[in-house]
C-alpha cells in the first residue's frame, strides 16, 4: 500500500475528468484535416455538375462558369451576412451576365436580396434593438414603390389592352422596385466610417468590372456598333456609368483621408466610368455628365468650374468624330430643315418618335390625370395611336401616363427629399470624406435627373440599386452626424 502522499496524484489524476487534468495528460483531438477533405468533396461535386450540365444539358461552358461564380457568391453570402452588401454592389454592373435558375424567382438578385433582408432583420429582432431609424428618404421611397404595385392593381382590375396578365405585372413591379430595397438595408446597418470605406471601394471595383466589359465590347465590335455592356440596354450602361462616375470623382480625390492603394482604384473607376459613358452614344448621358461635372467642379473648386467650361466650350475639337455625330444627329442640317415643314420632321428618327410617343402619353393622360391608366399601359397606349407598343422614353412621361398626378408628385417628393439629404449632410459633416460623399450624391442626382428625361432609369436595379446605395450611405451618415453631436452636448452638459 502507497505511503500517505506518494503515488495518489498519479492515480487521482487518471480518474478525474478531462477537464480537470493537467494539460499534459488532456487528450488532444485535431480537425485539421476535416477542411481538406470537405473541400476535395465540394470540388468533386461542382465538376460532377459541371460535367452533366455540360454533356447532358448541352450548357455551354461560359454559362457553367458563370453559375459555379453566382452560387459561391451567393453561398458565400449566406454564411457571412455582411458580405452580402458587397456581393450586391459586384453584382448589379453585371445584371444581364448573372445566371438565371430557370425556376421563377430563383435568380441572384432575389437571393441577395433574402440574405441582405435576413442580416437587417434577424439580429435585431434576437437583441430587440430597433429595425428601422428615421430617414428623411425612407418614407418618400416607401410610398413610390407602394404606389407602383398599386398602379399594377389598377391595371389588373382595369386592363389597358389585351394580354395585361396578373403573374406578369406584379412580377415585372417587383423587379422595378428592387433596387430601392438596398437603400433601407444600407441606412440600418452600416456601422461606422470604416465599412463606408470599404463598401466605396466595393461599389468602385464594381464600376471597374463592368467597364471592363462594356470596353471589350466596344473594342469587338468596333466604334460604329453601339454597345450595351452588361446591362443589355445602350441608354441604361451610359446612365449607370455617369451616374457613377459623378459620384466617384469628388470621393476619389478627397485630400489625405484615404489611402494611396484606394485612391488609385478610385480614381481608376471614376476614369474608367467617364470614359465608358461615351461608348453607348447617347445623348442624354452627355448632357447628364455634363450638367453634373459642372455642379460638382462649381461645388469643389471655382478654378476647376472654370477650366471645365473651358473643356467643354473646346470639345468640338477634341471630342471623337462618334460623339459629335452622334450629337450631330439630333437635328437635320439647314437645307433638310429649309425643306420640311413639320417639326418633328426636322429631327433624326429617334427624336421624332420620342416626341410622338410623348404627345399620344399627354393625350392620354388628360383621360386620367389624378391615377393614370395603371404599371406598364404605356405600351398599349401607344399601340392604338402608332404602328406598335412603345415605351414612354421619359420616366416622367411614363409616370404621368401610369400613374397620374398622384404618382408625378411622390416621384417629386422622393427626388426633393434626396437633394435635400445631400444637403444636410454636406451642411453638418464633420470630415472631409462625408462632405464628398454628399457632393458627390447630389452630382449623381442632376445625371440621374437629366438621364431620366430621356428614358425609364429609375427603376433599372442596376440604376435605381447604385443611386439608392449612395442615398442609404447618406442618411447613415447623416445619422452618425446627430449622434455625434448629442453626444458632445451631453458632454458639455455634464462639464457645465
Amino acid at each position: 500500500m502507497a505511503e500517505p502522499g506518494r503515488g495518489t496524484r498519479p492515480a487521482i489524476s487518471g480518474m478525474a475528468p478531462p477537464q480537470m487534468r493537467p494539460p499534459s495528460q488532456v487528450p488532444q483531438y485535431s480537425y485539421g484535416w476535416l477542411m481538406p477533405v470537405l473541400g476535395a468533396l465540394l470540388a468533386l461535386v461542382l465538376a460532377f455538375v459541371m460535367f452533366k450540365l455540360h454533356y447532358t444539358y448541352g450548357q455551354a461552358p461560359h454559362r457553367i462558369v458563370k453559375m459555379m461564380i453566382g452560387m459561391v457568391l451567393v453561398l458565400f453570402a449566406f454564411f457571412k451576412p455582411k458580405f452580402a452588401v458587397h456581393a450586391w454592389l459586384l453584382a448589379i454592373p453585371i445584371g444581364e451576365w448573372l445566371p438565371s435558375s430557370g425556376i421563377p424567382g430563383l435568380n441572384g438578385p432575389n437571393l441577395l436580396f433574402i440574405v441582405l433582408l435576413l442580416s437587417w432583420v434577424v439580429p435585431r429582432i434576437m437583441t430587440g434593438e430597433r429595425i428601422m431609424v428615421r430617414t428623411r428618404i425612407a418614407g418618400p421611397l416607401a410610398l413610390f414603390a407602394g404606389l407602383l404595385f398599386l398602379s399594377a392593381v389598377h391595371g389588373i382590375l382595369f386592363p389597358p389592352g389585351s394580354g395585361y396578365q396578373l403573374v406578369a405585372m406584379m412580377k415585372a413591379a417587383w423587379q422595378s422596385v428592387l433596387g430601392f430595397s438596398i437603400y433601407f438595408i444600407v441606412a440600418n446597418t452600416v456601422k461606422d466610417e470604416k465599412e463606408i470605406r470599404s463598401l466605396l471601394m466595393t461599389l468602385a471595383v464594381g464600376a471597374i468590372l463592368g467597364g471592363v466589359i462594356a470596353v471589350r465590347q466596344y473594342l469587338a465590335s468596333g466604334d460604329a456598333t453601339r454597345i450595351a455592356g452588361a446591362l443589355g440596354d445602350v441608354n441604361d450602361l451610359a446612365a449607370y456609368f455617369a451616374m457613377v462616375a459623378v459620384f466617384l470623382i469628388p470621393v476619389a480625390t478627397v485630400p489625405g483621408t484615404l489611402s494611396f492603394i484606394r485612391r488609385v482604384v478610385l480614381l481608376g473607376a471614376a476614369g474608367l466610368a467617364t470614359l465608358t459613358t461615351f461608348m453607348p452614344k447617347s445623348r442624354g448621358a452627355y448632357i447628364g455628365l455634363g450638367l453634373a461635372v459642372l455642379y460638382l467642379a462649381n461645388r469643389i473648386s471655382k478654378r476647376a468650374l472654370v477650366v471645365v467650361l473651358v473643356v467643354i466650350a473646346l470639345s468640338p475639337l477634341w471630342a471623337p468624330d462618334s460623339v459629335k455625330d452622334r450629337v450631330a444627329e439630333t437635328r437635320a442640317d439647314d437645307f433638310e430643315m429649309h425643306l420640311v415643314g413639320d417639326a418633328t420632321d426636322r429631327l433624326d428618327p429617334s427624336s421624332a418618335v420620342r416626341l410622338e410617343i410623348w404627345g399620344v402619353v399627354m393625350r392620354e393622360f388628360v383621360r386620367s390625370p389624378i391615377i393614370g391608366h395603371g404599371y406598364a399601359s404605356i405600351p398599349y397606349l401607344t399601340s392604338k395611336e402608332m404602328d406598335k407598343p412603345w415605351s414612354a422614353h421619359s420616366l416622367y412621361v411614363e409616370t404621368a401616363g401610369e400613374m397620374g398626378l398622384v404618382g408625378l408628385l411622390a416621384l417629386t417628393w422622393l427626388f426633393l427629399s434626396c437633394a435635400k439629404s445631400g444637403r444636410e449632410l454636406m451642411r453638418v459633416a464633420s470630415s472631409v470624406l462625408n462632405k464628398r460623399l454628399a457632393i458627390g450624391f447630389l452630382a449623381a442626382t442632376v445625371a440621374l435627373l437629366i438621364t431620366n428625361v430621356f428614358g425609364q432609369r429609375l427603376t433599372h436595379i442596376s440604376i435605381g440599386g447604385t443611386y439608392f446605395f449612395v442615398a442609404g450611405l447618406v442618411d447613415r451618415c447623416i445619422y452618425f452626424e446627430r449622434e455625434r453631436r448629442a453626444t458632445e452636448d451631453a458632454k458639455g452638459v455634464l462639464a457645465a
